[in-house]
């Protein structure tokens, strides 16, 4: 089927990218632990900015 005169190709997406997402993912969660690991030490559990200062649990 033609549409517009553009034809339907079988381009690899998910296999050439599939290393840079798998990639980004693991960097994305090791980030957030670490930022979540540096705002509940104590040398910044005080801080005001410090958003898990506000939660009394």
């Amino acid at each position: 089927m033609s549409f517009f005169g553009v034809r339907a190709w079988p381009t690899p997406v998910w296999k050439p990218m599939s290393h840079f997402m798998i990639g980004g993912a693991i960097t994305f969660y090791l980030v957030n632990k670490m930022q979540n690991a540096m705002l509940k030490s104590p040398e910044y559990a005080k801080d005001p900015r410090n958003p898990h200062a506000a939660r009394k649990h």
